[in-house]
C-alpha cells in the first residue's frame, strides 16, 4: 500500500470506503447496470477472438 496520499491527508482506508460506496452506488444504477453488460459482452468477444 502506498504512504503517499498526496498532500490530502486523508487516510487510505477513508478513501476505500469512499470508493467501495460509490462503486455499488453505481452498480445499482440503470445506467451502471447497462455498461457492466456490455463490458461483459465485449470480454466474452475478446475471449472468443482469442480462441
Amino acid at each position: 500500500m502506498s504512504t503517499n496520499d498526496y498532500g490530502t491527508n486523508i487516510p487510505q482506508h477513508e478513501i476505500d470506503a469512499l470508493a467501495r460506496c460509490c462503486c455499488r452506488t453505481f452498480e445499482r444504477s440503470e445506467e451502471g447496470q447497462r455498461e457492466y453488460a456490455e463490458w461483459k459482452q465485449a470480454q466474452a468477444a475478446k475471449k472468443e477472438k482469442s480462441e
